[in-house]
């Protein structure tokens, strides 16, 4: 009879111990939001003597999902010029999450938390391989001008390999807190068009 009760109390220790678990890990992923707001940014990415041309559509995509994958509201404008070229220029015309503190918390539209993205090969879905030394350019260009970390990277371009994951940016950014990051679009299958002077989507 007592080793009954022995396996019964360690039976109801182990438990309560596993019911525990999920609690802690999600206090442990919980990270506070704070107030913020959407600041504009207005910037030109000049690209220069890329390995591969990019047409419009393809500049428009690869930018507009990176923008999404940094926390950028999904109102962006992109207007690539010099299409088709070894060192194209892209407008971009967008809104990323900035924290307010004191007195400046009264004007807060959102509230937004940090989240940590990684940009690579597939992720956003528009990169590719052979998109290295645009991402490189691009860590180089745009991301020094936002209110982003660069964590880590792996930039080491060279000729295409099979290894779609072999180069990588990892960041932290600030997200809307109800918002989780977006690493690529939902209309990779509609049509494409070339973008308008306006930097409506190519495809609307």
């Amino acid at each position: 009879m007592p080793p009954v009760r022995r396996n019964t109390t360690l039976a109801a220790v182990l438990f309560v111990a596993l019911a525990l678990i999920p609690a802690s890990r999600a206090v442990a992923e919980d990270t506070p939001s704070e107030p913020a707001f959407w600041a504009p940014h207005n910037i030109i990415v000049d690209l220069e003597n890329l390995p591969k041309r990019y047409s419009c559509d393809d500049l428009w995509y690869r930018f507009h999902d990176v923008l999404l994958s940094i926390g950028a509201r999904a109102d962006t404008q992109i207007v690539p010029y010099q299409c088709n070229s070894r060192s194209p220029r892209v407008h971009l015309q967008f809104s990323l999450p900035k924290t307010l503190s004191g007195s400046e918390v009264k004007y807060a539209s959102l509230q937004a938390t940090p989240r940590t993205v990684r940009l690579e090969a597939g992720q956003p879905r528009s990169f590719d391989a052979s998109d290295c030394e645009l991402l490189r350019q691009i860590k180089t260009t745009l991301l020094p001008a936002l209110p982003v970390r660069v964590l880590s990277y792996r930039l080491t371009c060279v000729a295409p390999t099979s290894s779609h994951r072999r180069f990588y940016v990892s960041l932290q950014g600030l997200f809307p807190a109800s918002q989780k990051a977006q690493v690529s679009v939902d209309d990779r299958d509609l049509p494409k068009r070339e973008p308008s002077a306006s930097g409506v989507a190519p495809n609307g």
